[in-house]
């Protein structure tokens, strides 16, 4: 196997960086949604919001 090029090794560590960004932002609404969800069921108990199951 022959050694990778600089362009191709940047093109693969920006690829690496991207994908870490996106899951820490996935992760970061997915999380606050979770608390805003928890929030309105503590602070309104008595109502029924949607896709309860998630």
């Amino acid at each position: 196997m022959r050694p990778l090029s600089r362009r191709t090794l940047d093109w693969i560590y920006s690829a690496l960086l991207l994908a870490i960004v996106l899951l820490s932002w996935g992760y970061v609404i997915y999380a606050s949604t979770v608390a805003a969800r928890r929030q309105l069921r503590k602070e309104y108990p008595h109502k029924t919001f949607m896709n309860e199951n998630l």
